[in-house]
Order: C-alpha cells, then structure tokens, then sequence
C-alpha cells in the first residue's frame, strides 16, 4: 500500500521531512524550518521563544531538540520504495522560489512588498512572528504587487487622504498632489470603514426588525378586520 506523501510532509515547508524534529505536543517539523520558525540560529547561545507553529501551545526554552528517528525511517523507506512522489519530492520549474532560502530551494507562498521578496512557507512564519518583520505587508503570490504600491513613485501606499479618499505613499504626501491634505494611516482609516459598516449593519439590522414588527401588526389588523367583516 503506497504511503501518503502527507504523513512524510513538514508543515511548515510542506516538503518531504528532513531531520524531523518531534515536539512535545506530537507534531513534527523539519530541524532547519523549525528554528528558522523560532528565529534561531546553530551560532546563536540565545534561545527565542519557542512555540508548536501547528497548535501554537507554547514550549519551554530549555526544551531539548531531539530527532524524530522513527519518523526519518519511514521518510527513507519511503523514498527508497518509491512512495514519495515526485510533485512532493522535485520542485516544478515553473513555481516561485523563496529569495531568503540559502541551503535549499523552496517554493514561495507569499511576496513582502517591505523586502521585494519571495518568501516559502517558513519565512513567512518568521516574518509574522519577528518583532522586526511582523510589520510588513505580505500579499499571496497571485496578487499584482504594483497594486499596493504608488504608480507616480513605486513606494508602498501606507497612508491615506481623507481629501481625495484614497491611498497614498509618504512622497505622494510630502512632495506630490497630496501635500497639505488631511493625511492618516491607512490602517485607521480601514478601522474607521469597518466600523462604519459595522454601525450602518446594526442600523439595517435594527430598521429591518422595526419593518417586520410593522408588518406583523399590520397583518394582525389585517386578520381582526377580516373577522369583524364576518361577524356583521
């Protein structure tokens, strides 16, 4: 019976095991993506914080890493037999691959608009869970970058005109059509929008429960009528 590629397949990579490294809480990882995940490094003395990217349970710091070897075997009777296929095992020429990885090539997931970079499932990780990168804008790979970013300066739009009620750059502001305008952050003013589409939801809510009161009683007339007609 032919072994399902994802048993043998890291989480985070999402590429056939290397090294798996087996929490605590029963899942496993390759050993290079994992502490790519935690932001170490094989140099580094100090230990970050350390989390199951698949359960988010936090694990302690002190936390032995050790090998999955039980694991390692079935991902090399695997490859021996011929079970792990090849779209799993090769990488098709066609797809993206992630600008950061250095010891192996892997297939990206997501653009950084903050880097211009291709990143693969693992630095994507990295970049939501790092205090330094968490802040940059990440868009999937089928999305047109250039629609996030200024067409008169290629800068990344950030902030917004409360004037002209679109999205500008930080040159659009302090050299462009927009200088002197009422400026804020693009992320408070989507808050701003979301919040008055909440309020004008529970509004349309409220008047829609106001109309079907109306029309009960309506009806209810409407009944009562109907039965003093017949009465007389």
């Amino acid at each position: 019976m032919e072994v399902k590629d994802q048993a043998l397949t890291c989480p985070i990579c999402v590429d056939v095991f290397t090294k798996p490294i087996g929490l605590p809480c029963g899942h496993s990882f390759c050993q290079s993506c994992i502490r790519i995940v935690w932001n170490e490094d094989d140099n580094d003395s100090e230990v970050g914080l350390r989390f199951c990217p698949e359960c988010q349970i936090f694990l302690p710091p002190d936390l032995k890493l050790e090998l999955n070897t039980d694991l390692e075997q079935k991902v090399k009777h695997a490859s021996t037999c011929g079970h792990v296929s090849e779209e799993t095992a090769l990488m098709h020429s066609s797809d993206i691959t992630c600008d950061q990885c250095i010891e192996r090539t892997s297939v990206a997931v997501k653009s950084c608009l903050n880097c211009d970079a291709s990143l693969c499932s693992v630095h994507t990780l990295h970049h939501q869970h790092s205090e330094r990168l968490r802040g940059h804008t990440l868009i999937e790979l089928t999305q047109d970058p250039l629609f996030y970013k200024c067409q008169e300066h290629g800068e990344e739009q950030k902030l917004f005109c409360q004037d002209d009620q679109v999205a500008v750059c930080c040159l659009c502001v302090v050299f462009g059509t927009h200088k002197g305008h009422r400026i804020i952050q693009l992320q408070e003013a989507c808050s701003d929008f979301k919040k008055a589409l909440e309020e004008r939801d529970t509004a349309l809510l409220k008047n829609r429960h106001q109309a079907e009161c109306a029309l009960q009683d309506l009806q209810r007339l409407v009944s009562e009528t109907s039965v003093n007609i017949h009465l007389t």
